[in-house]
């Protein structure tokens, strides 16, 4: 991971169905522990954050979404794989258009640098319970009011 040394601006799909939310499940190899976390990825310079969650889900799974309502924006400060981190995390309520990507089962997400990761779907009361580890943690606390 490259050391961060600017705030970075995410844009990240939160999509929910019949009490589950679909998630990347990711490790940090330092502190060996699993998280969880929306899918979606960094605004690229001159892109809304809008256009960048669409983007990066058609990036990572080869499908579309569509935006059913505003962002809730959070700000996060963490320590992954052992650096500093510190984003403004957009977080747009959608929905797949393809149907076949609210089965329950493991999909593949591939990022631009060529790895991948399990996304699925969890159950959004483990989530809040933290049996599941999602992230950011203050997006759970949002959630939990």
């Amino acid at each position: 991971m490259k050391k961060q040394s600017l705030i970075r601006v995410k844009s990240l799909a939160w999509i929910e169905d019949q009490g589950m939310l679909f998630v990347v499940k990711m490790t940090d190899k330092i502190k060996k522990d699993d998280y969880y976390r929306s899918i979606g990825g960094s605004v690229e310079f001159g892109e809304l954050a809008i256009d960048t969650v669409c983007r990066e889900v058609h990036e990572e799974l080869k499908t579309t979404v569509e935006i059913t309502g505003d962002p809730l924006i959070l700000e996060n400060i963490f320590t992954c794989e052992g650096d500093p981190g510190h984003e403004i995390d957009y977080f747009y309520p959608c929905r797949f258009v393809d149907e076949s990507f609210y089965e329950r089962k493991i999909f593949i997400l591939s990022e631009a640098d060529g790895s991948h990761w399990d996304a699925m779907w969890v159950k959004l009361e483990d989530c809040l319970k933290g049996t599941i580890r999602l992230v950011p943690e203050t997006l759970l606390a949002w959630y939990k009011k």
